[in-house]
Order: structure tokens, then sequence, then C-alpha cells
């Protein structure tokens, strides 16, 4: 029986080859995009989730209300190992410092990486897999280290690094390699080395005056409630801790990853969105969807042709099982046929997709995840493709059905114009949301942010700012004609690099200590090298001795203070200590534009960072310059030199990632889209050959056979546009809201996109339907 069916599937295939050609293409289409994207949704859903004690491992966040700066992603350094000492639930806990490049030097070779100080709990919490070395001990010892495989590989090649010894280049001290760990995979936490917290006694102090804050991470006790610990810590801080009093709650490190974006401030960056994710789901099944519709129209199009066949079937005893089971077998025949194209189209186009995302996704056939993707895949479009006909085709009337007439309209014409207008829809649905996310790309690349982040080229230079070495460098850097300006001090954008400070006082009607202010600190460069626009006052000067204890502020923070006239004004600083307001600078963003612009004090001081403003177009000159004094210094570090405006672009890459991603399977989308409906037309007007012929006959002209063909489709498509056009509105005015700085939806993005979907489908369509219209009505009258 089964190989009956299986001919008679084959034989109906190559019965209508063009149509079958089509289906199998549009599928295999449709499956490749579906696939690739569910690997990216994958990846980025296993975030944090390999270990099995995820669900008991949690960050404490914490929350200083809606005024003073929402919720925070950092907490007192203290806390952890106070928090595990109170509450019996807790069994582990572990500081994490935000991870930053540090600078060892073994032998003549200099190990420059991203180094995070975690406690020795950490190994275990995070289920670190060790290499070489013992989980126990490796980070027992102040002065130890422990690093990634890939660092191991690339300082020491085949050597076995642990036990060998580094010089901190900072500060030389010796510190121990004490273990290698495989590389982090998939974790919210971003490191190359591993050393120990080491703070000073006051710092270990919750209820000290001087507080570091850090990312604190715990363990519970498998079993025990969340909600539960959560409620008990609440207020742990506002009773432990004079200087911090906010309250704390948990966060399941399972979350880190895709709920955090622009929740928490003084995040760790590189988190992804469950908004993407979300959104990058949906297109993976509306472009199966899509796919699926094409099989359906064509194959119940095609019923009347069928229609003898499974009447005979019928009158012969075949019940309507099986007749179902006929046409999925048929559907799922196709749809592996298509599955087979599929795998190849992913397998060449992988490392495309893998450029396109920034990541290194494979189908990994041992992998039981792998598969439940690709089984899913097959069953969906299996499944959503044969349905429809099957479940139709069994159900007609095996009398009528022998006479060659069916009581209902051939093929059910108005379900397939309902798939067609809902392939469109969603089609339109992607191009428009397409566009508004590269519109609103466009805004946040090209929107000025206040200062001039252009032809700015920085480096670090793990010194002390107060080094006589650094001034010399300036100096003499500053000799080179293409170098316009120098300026030592802290990154004006991005907010890992930005501190920030609280415990502020001053006269006024806004008084309060509880507002937090972020903290810049540069030289008296600072504000002619990235060109801030100056309010009132003026900028920190040399010669001004008093300017060591002034103050800057920006607009945001001239409100807050509240002063009538700022400049003059006196603020206390937490220590006791007063600085003056000389200067007002216009607010710039010096932080994503997903968030508000806050309040900003600027103080002089000079940072280890080099900023070098140089002449517009001199690069190819200058940066070799740079390299070629910093060089004659022999700094015990490499010369790391980065744009400052690809700092800014970073912080919008993963928007242009998803951006460039919804383009090209939009694309797609439509392409599908449309060959389902070259299918279609071709098959209707097929079906209508004789009446073509008998119009024709009766002096019907060909362009009004042409636009009889043609106009139903194009209504469809108006149709389509009319009804993806306000959820498409709907969605993306949500979605900007997750951006404090944002464009307007225009409406020449929606005229636009119904303008180039009708083009699209006329041509598609009108090829056609003009063969159709010019054919000789002598031999459409003898057709069939």
């Amino acid at each position: 029986m089964f190989k009956n069916l299986l001919k008679i599937a084959f034989r109906n295939l190559t019965l209508s080859p063009k149509y079958s050609i089509l289906n199998t293409i549009g599928l295999s289409i449709g499956m490749a995009s579906s696939i690739l994207i569910l690997l990216w949704v994958q990846d980025e859903w296993s975030y944090d989730r390999q270990s099995g004690n995820a669900g008991n491992v949690f960050r404490v966040v914490g929350d200083r209300g809606i005024t003073n700066g929402g919720l925070t992603a950092i907490t007192p350094a203290p806390l952890a190992k106070a928090l595990k000492e109170e509450f019996p639930e807790i069994i582990r806990a572990s500081r994490c410092g935000m991870g930053s490049r540090i600078s060892f030097k073994t032998g003549n070779e200099f190990i420059e990486e991203t180094a995070m100080p975690v406690d020795n709990e950490f190994l275990k919490m995070f289920n670190v897999e060790f290499e070489e070395g013992d989980i126990n001990k490796a980070l027992i010892e102040p002065n130890s280290v422990v690093l990634t495989e890939r660092i191991a590989k690339k300082y020491f090649g085949n050597v076995d690094p642990v036990g060998k010894t580094v010089k901190l280049t900072e500060s030389d001290e010796i510190y121990t390699i004490t273990g290698i760990i495989k590389n982090p995979h998939n974790s919210h936490l971003k490191y190359d080395l591993l050393i120990p917290v080491k703070l000073n006694k006051q710092f270990e102090d919750l209820s000290g005056d001087m507080q570091i804050m850090c990312y604190n991470y715990i363990e519970l006790k498998a079993g025990i409630d969340s909600k539960f610990v959560e409620e008990k810590i609440r207020d742990f801080l506002i009773t432990h801790s004079s200087r911090v009093t906010f309250r704390i709650s948990l966060q399941n490190i399972k979350k880190i990853h895709l709920f955090s974006t622009g929740k928490y401030s003084e995040d760790i960056e590189g988190h992804g969105s469950i908004f993407y994710v979300r959104v990058l789901s949906l297109i993976s099944i509306f472009i199966l969807i899509i796919a699926c519709i094409n099989f359906m129209n064509l194959f119940s199009a095609q019923s009347k042709r069928r229609a003898k066949e499974i009447g005979l079937r019928k009158i012969s005893g075949a019940g309507r099982q099986k007749i179902i089971f006929q046409f999925l077998g048929e559907s799922f025949l196709i749809v592996f046929i298509a599955h087979i194209i599929a795998m190849i189209l992913v397998e060449l186009f992988l490392p495309q997709f893998n450029n396109l995302t920034d990541k290194h996704l494979i189908i990994n056939y041992k992998s039981a995840g792998s598969y439940s993707i690709l089984i899913t895949v097959v069953l969906f479009s299996g499944l959503l493709a044969g349905s429809y006909p099957a479940l139709y085709l069994s159900s007609l009337n095996p009398l009528v059905l022998m006479k060659g007439t069916n009581a209902r309209k051939p093929g059910h014409a108005p379900f397939r114009r309902t798939l067609v207008i809902l392939q469109f829809s969603i089609s339109i649905l992607l191009i428009i949301c397409t566009l508004i996310i590269y519109n609103q790309f466009d805004f946040i690349q090209n929107r000025k942010p206040g200062f001039n982040k252009d032809d700015i080229v920085y480096f670090t230079t793990h010194l002390n700012p107060d080094d006589p070495k650094m001034a010399s460098l300036k100096r003499e850097l500053g000799n080179f004609p293409d170098i316009l300006n120098i300026s030592l001090g802290d990154i004006p954008i991005n907010e890992k690099f930005i501190r920030n400070t609280d415990g502020l006082n001053w006269t006024g009607p806004e008084k309060t200590s509880d507002i937090r202010f972020d903290l810049l600190n540069g030289d008296a460069d600072y504000a002619s090298t990235f060109q801030f626009n100056l309010k009132e006052g003026r900028f920190f000067s040399s010669e001004f001795p008093t300017d060591s204890f002034a103050l800057v502020i920006n607009e945001q923070a001239a409100k807050i203070f509240g002063f009538i006239d700022p400049i003059g004004k006196t603020v206390t600083w937490s220590d006791g200590s007063k600085s003056t307001i000389i200067g007002v600078v216009e607010d710039f963003n010096y932080k994503s534009m997903h968030y508000k612009i806050e309040p900003l004090l600027f103080t002089l001081r000079a940072g280890a960072y080099f900023f070098i403003k140089i002449r517009p177009g001199t690069s190819e000159t200058t940066i070799p310059y740079i390299k070629k004094i910093f060089n004659t210094y022999n700094f015990p570090f490499r010369l790391d030199l980065h744009f400052v405006s690809e700092e800014y672009n970073n912080m919008y890459r993963n928007e242009k990632r998803i951006g460039k991603i919804l383009g090209y399977f939009s694309l797609l989308a439509i392409i599908v889209s449309c060959l389902g409906l070259v299918g279609l037309s071709a098959f209707i007007a097929e079906s209508r050959t004789k009446e073509i012929g008998i119009r024709k006959t009766n002096g019907g002209k060909t362009q009004e056979i042409f636009i009889l063909l043609s106009k139903q489709y194009l209504l469809w498509v108006s149709s389509s546009i009319a009804i993806a056009s306000p959820v498409a509105w709907y969605f993306m005015n949500k979605w900007l809201q997750n951006f404090a700085y944002r464009i307007q939806i225009q409406l020449w993005i929606f005229v636009l996109t119904g303008i180039f979907v009708i083009i699209l489908s006329f041509l598609t369509v009108s090829i056609q339907s003009y063969r159709s219209a010019c054919k000789n009505p002598v031999d459409t009258l003898r057709y069939e």
C-alpha cells in the first residue's frame, strides 16, 4: 500500500513539473531561512543555561527608585559575602569586578587581555571547567591568575604554563598561573583571565563609609524558592549599610543576557534582547508559513484536475482517512525533497550568516538540539502545507466529483485569495519593519551626539596619570603638525567607561543627597579635544590653579541643582570637600540613545587614556608617527590604538546586525511570495484558457483580457497593504519606545512599500497574463 501511495505521489509530481518545481524551490528557501534563524535563536537562548545549577544562581541587583536612577546591576562589594553569612539558604557567593584590559609580562612577551576579578567560589558557582589546575585552590592565593585555553595557547603554545609566573606591568607584582580553563561559551560574563578580588579592608566592611561597587552573585541551595529569599534580603542594605541604602532583588543568570538591555544601569556590555529573539522567531515562522501557503494554494487550485481521481478512489472504497493519508504523504514527500535542498543551502550560506550575525553557528549533527530544530521544521512544513489540501479534497462528494464538477467552486477560490492576502500581508509587514529599523538606525548614526567624535584616536598607557612619562609623551606627540589636540581623561561615551557618584549636597530648591551623577575626568584640554558646546562660564584651564577644586556640569545637572545662575555655586561631596561650579556644557549623548541624558559632572583630573585629535584625512601619516613616538618610550605594554567614532558605533552594533538580518529575510519573504504568485497566476490563466478564447472571439481586446487577468492580484496585494500597515505601525511604535531618542514613523514608508510591492507583484503576474491574453483564440478554444 505504501509503495502504491509513493508511486502515485511521484506520478502526480511529474504530471505538473512546473508547479512541483515552484513548490519545492519556495519550500526550500523558506525552510533554509527558518533553520538559519532558529540556529541564531537557539544560540541566543542558550546563554548561561549550560550548567545544571543555573536555575539556582542569581545576580544581586539594586533598586534606587525611579527618581534616583532606577535599577542597577552593581551593588556594594561586601554584599555577597555578608548575605551568605546571614542567610543559610545561600551556599556560595562571589564578587565579580568589571572586566578590563590588564597587562602582564612574561619574558619578553606581553599578555594584554580582559581580566575579571572574582572570588574563588565563582569557579564552582559557574561550573568553570578546568583543563589544568585545581578548581579548589586556583584562586585562593591573592596573586594567582587563571587563563582560558585560548589565551594559554596564544601566549604559551604547547607549553604547559601552570606554575609559571608573570609580572603585572602596572605594579611589578608577580602572579602565578594556577589553572587553564575552557573558554567561556555563551556567558554574559566576558573574560580571558580570572584573578582574585583584592580590596583594602576599608572596602570590605558593609557598614563602612567607603564602598566599592561590583557585580554580586549568590547560589541558593537546590529546591529553595528564590522569591522567599528575595523577600528576606530585600531591605538588607537599608538595615546593614549607612552608605548605600537601596533595596535589592535577585535576577537569575538565565535571564541576564536577554532580559537586561536598557533595564539596569552600570550593566555588563554585550547583552542580547528578548525582543529581537521574539521578532526573529516570528519571522522564521512567517517565512515558513509563506512557503507553505504557496504549496496550499497551488495544491488546492489543482483540485479540479484531480477530482475524478479522488472520486474513483472513493467509489472503490477508499475512506476519508486513506485520502487524507495520501495527500499528507504527497505533502511530506515534497517537504522531504525541499528539506534536502534546504540543508544544502544552509551549509552553503552558514559562513555568510555567521559573518552577518558575528557568531559561530554550526549544525551539530550529533546534537539533539539540532535535530529538534530540523524535525520541527519538517513536521511543521509537512503538516501545514498538506493539511488543507488533504482535508479539503477528502471532503468532496464522490458522485459530484465523477461528473467532473464540484458543488463548491473549483479549488475553493475564496480560500486561495485569503491565503495570498495573508502571505503578502506578512511580507509587507516585514518590509515596513525593516525600513523603520533602518531609519531609526540612520537617525542614531547621523544624529549629532553633542560633541565631535570624529578623527580622535585613543589608547591607554596603564600608567598613573601623574607619571612624568605621560606629560612627556603628550608634549612630544603635540609637536607633530597634524595633531591638533591631546587630552588625558575618561572616554566620554559608552556606559562601561562612565563612573558615577552620589551623596552630593547643595543649597537649593531641589536639594537631595540621593541623586546619582555621572562623572567624567579630564585635563584642561579635554573640552577642546571633544569640542563640547559651552552654555555658560568656562571649562577648566591651567591658568587657574583653583580649577582643581572646580566643577563643570551639563544642563541636566544644572536642572537638578536648581540654581538660577549655577556659576559660582558650591557643591559638597560625600567626604565633605567642596567644589565650585565654573561652567555648564550643553547636554550631549555620552551613553547609547536607548537612554536619556543623565546629570553629569566634569572634574579636572587627568586619566590614563590619551585622546589625540588628528587633522582630518591625515591618519595614514599621523598614526605611524604616534606609533613611532610611543615605541621610543619602551612602555611595558603594547600600543592599542582605536578611534573614538568606532567605539561610539559599537554601541549600536546589535541594532545594525538585526537590521541587516531583517532586511535579508524580508527580501527572501517577498521572493517566496512572488514565487507563489507566479505559480498561481500561471495555473489560473491556464484554467481560464477556454474562457479567454471565447472572450476574444466575441470581440475582447488583448489589453482588456490582460487587465481582467491581472487586476484581481493587484486587489489582493492592495488588501494586504491595508492589513499590514496598521499592524506594522503598532509593533514598530512599541519597539521605538525602547529608545529615548527616536524617529517619528513617516507615512512615506508605507506608501513606498505599497508602491514597491504592487509594482513587483504586477511584474510577477503580468508576463503570464500577457502571454495568455495574446494567445490565438482558435488555439485556446481547442484547449482540453
